[in-house]
């Protein structure tokens, strides 16, 4: 199969995208051709069936012209092109489209997101097949939903350190945004700082504003911390490129993330992947989490809940604590691993175009 890729971002360093590049490698060991067309791209090695056609929004490209060469890109290579697979946006189905229809390209589409709208059913309608990682992941009811999981680099992230910082260090990886509920998260270090007495303690809060974040809201969350008397605690980091994750899940005791139920986050696998306890609200990881410890997944709003299990878990020695990070692990090799994933994806493709 020679396939066209058309995804969002090509830089192994992008804090947000990054895991795009493993995807295209893996996938890369199943098909004949990959065309990645790509709003922007750093230099990156590939094999030698895959090609990289930026649309140049990394040299100032303007949107118009980046439709303009997406078209022409397409276009050339349509001699080339079994089947197209478009990944996290409704739009790039919606361009694709008429060119899908044109050269009798079954189209894929990759979405994990719980936002729903016109375009999104649009893109339905047009793909051939949808995938997605969990079935709260896709919003929409369609007979062409195929759930196939997550893609980690469980190699990249991987335990590097099997002893503990010496001052307890709570990790949240996550663009910076309402969604993640980060607000929730520094009420919770209040409780657990004022009245669980955890007062030697570390928050880091890795992630940027992707733009889709209220104005003003990194200024309303730094605000909240300091009214907390948390400033010397809690430090908003920002976003930190896609290659140095691995290294802050290693410096951390636990990973928190509090966004509620709705898809499989790929942060929460990649602190799996990194073995280390991990914190979260989402009910989609309960078979994941539930035949572990009953104490990472509390399921609730209220942070001196959240605050009572975060101590609870710091409490355990550092053995137990290690033992937890390795199961942890052990289900994501057996679930969530990339090359299982990619193999997985490339079947859908194939029988997609049958």
């Amino acid at each position: 199969m020679r396939l066209c890729y058309i995804t969002y971002k090509v830089d192994a360093h992008d804090a947000l995208v990054g895991h795009v590049v493993g995807w295209i490698k893996e996938l890369a060991r199943h098909l004949d051709q990959i065309e990645v067309v790509c709003l922007a791209a750093a230099p990156t090695e590939f094999p030698a069936n895959v090609r990289v056609h930026s649309l140049g929004k990394e040299s100032g490209v303007s949107r118009i012209g980046r439709w303009q060469k997406f078209f022409q890109v397409v276009w050339n290579l349509r001699a080339e092109i079994d089947s197209v697979f478009c990944q996290f946006s409704p739009e790039y189905v919606i361009g694709i489209a008429p060119l899908a229809f044109l050269g009798r390209w079954p189209i894929t589409f990759w979405y994990t997101h719980r936002h729903t709208g016109f375009r999104l059913r649009l893109a339905t309608v047009f793909a051939r097949r949808v995938v997605t990682a969990t079935p709260e992941s896709f919003g929409l009811i369609t007979t062409k939903l195929q759930v196939i999981g997550h893609g980690i680099d469980t190699e990249r992230f991987r335990p590097k350190n099997y002893s503990l910082p010496k001052t307890p260090t709570l990790l949240a990886v996550g663009r910076r945004s309402p969604i993640k509920n980060y607000e929730l998260l520094i009420d919770s270090v209040e409780i657990l700082v004022k009245q669980h007495g955890w007062k030697d303690l570390r928050v880091r809060i890795v992630g940027g504003d992707e733009g889709n974040a209220p104005p003003a809201y990194t200024d309303q969350l730094q605000d909240r911390i300091n009214a907390a008397g948390l400033s010397q605690i809690v430090e908003l980091v920002g976003p930190v490129p896609f290659d140095q994750i691995p290294s802050e899940y290693n410096a951390a005791n636990m990973h928190i993330n509090l966004c509620p139920t709705g898809g499989m986050d790929k942060a929460v696998l990649e602190g799996m992947s990194c073995g280390i306890p991990t914190l979260v609200r989402n009910k989609t990881f309960q078979p994941l989490l539930a035949p572990l410890e009953a104490g990472l997944l509390p399921g609730t709003d209220r942070p001196e809940v959240i605050a009572e299990h975060i101590s609870t878990i710091l409490s355990h020695s550092e053995k137990e604590q290690l033992q937890f990070g390795k199961q942890l692990r052990q289900v994501m090799l057996e679930n969530y691993g990339q090359a299982a994933f990619a193999k997985r994806l490339a079947d859908v493709l194939i029988q997609a175009s049958k």
